[in-house]
């Protein structure tokens, strides 16, 4: 039943966001803001951790006054959704740019209303010792670079998060534990961002690499409720291999201090790990490798292949001698607006403990 009830979604999703492209682009020749173009659509998706989810998502893309064509557009976007798990969720990510891409400004405004996975610690937690804790909170994220050398930017950054309302389960494993965090708190978070980035395209990348690295502190005198440092590396890189298939590799490593709230573990289940259930490995530091092949189908359809492997540890060192869970499976691609790419995004990933679909917006990396 809910596969059709996705199905049907998806249909009045697909004409829906035509139609409304099509107008967009009547309004924008009559504008005399012509740069500026917006799509809004309703959207559904499908997570392992918030069943069935509607709602409706906006995206605008422009490029400020004086900026050429042939730079990257900004970004705006605003998404409200709903789940079938009772969640909410208010989300408004931007990606802007100036002075021909020199400097760069990003971020995110959201507030959730969700739950969350909990098996414990380590990369030998158990599956049968499942529970889910509810937090509802405010997010903000914001970072500013400047381009040092082409391709090539560094900043600061900050991060917000009120988790003081959260709801675990009394006397399950998160209660009777000794982790950070569990009674809530604010997580407030400054730190250093560097970026090199040659992608063509933002949303499809078919070429070049993407490699951002971040330290951040969370200290008291900046109104956190926690103490501790974190650090990670995200490295991408996109290949043409022949007309429209495309190459996709990420590396990602990061490692948090002693003191890291469990709300801000590393963890597998993300969109590079897919196949795990969200959150189902934890701990402070995490290693993860995924690879994808993307090809085309016909028309606006595309598919996908991919696999991941990965792994978490109580700290750095040890990342190299734990366990390693994998992960791979396949997933179908149909573009929603060609010009800048936006796609919509159905998978099914497949590791050791079974299999989860996973439909939303915006490739996985």
């Amino acid at each position: 039943m809910i596969k059709r009830v996705i199905f049907c979604f998806l249909l009045l999703t697909f004409f829906t966001s035509n139609r409304l492209l099509s107008q967009t682009d009547d309004k924008v020749k009559k504008d005399s803001t012509k740069n500026f173009k917006l799509a809004a659509f309703p959207v559904v998706f499908y997570l392992p951790e918030t069943g069935l989810g509607y709602g409706g998502f906006g995206i605008g893309t422009f490029r400020f006054k004086g900026e050429a064509k042939e730079t990257r557009p900004s970004t705006v976007q605003l998404g409200i959704t709903f789940t079938s798990k009772k969640q909410f969720l208010m989300f408004a990510p931007f990606e802007l740019y100036s002075d021909d891409e020199r400097w760069r400004f990003e971020g995110e405004l959201g507030y959730y209303k969700y739950f969350y996975n909990f098996y414990g610690l380590g990369d030998n937690s158990r599956e049968e010792d499942f529970e889910t804790y509810d937090a509802t909170f405010p997010r903000l994220r914001f970072s500013v670079l400047r381009e040092i050398i082409p391709a090539f930017s560094i900043g600061l950054g900050y991060e917000f998060d009120g988790f003081n309302n959260i709801k675990i389960a009394e006397d399950g494993i998160l209660e009777n534990s000794d982790v950070v965090g569990k009674e809530g708190g604010t997580i407030s978070n400054l730190g250093i961002l560097a970026y090199y980035d040659t992608r063509d395209n933002i949303f499809t990348p078919s070429k070049g690499w993407f490699i951002q690295g971040s330290i951040f502190t969370s200290r008291k005198w900046i109104g956190s409720s926690f103490s501790y440092n974190k650090f990670n590396l995200d490295t991408r890189f996109y290949q043409k291999i022949k007309g429209e298939h495309i190459l996709a590799a990420n590396a990602f490593i990061a490692n948090s201090g002693r003191g890291t709230p469990f709300l801000s573990l590393n963890y597998l289940g993300t969109s590079r790990t897919r196949g795990h259930d969200n959150r189902r490995f934890q701990d402070n530091a995490e290693l993860s490798l995924a690879l994808e092949y993307r090809f085309p189908i016909k028309g606006r359809f595309g598919g996908v292949l991919f696999g991941s492997s990965g792994t978490v540890a109580p700290n750095f060192t040890s990342l190299f001698s734990s366990s390693y869970k994998n992960a791979i499976g396949t997933g179908l691609r149909y573009v929603l607006n060609k010009k800048e790419g936006t796609r919509i995004r159905a998978d099914y990933g497949i590791s050791s403990e079974g299999g989860n679909f996973y439909l939303t917006i915006k490739e996985a990396f």
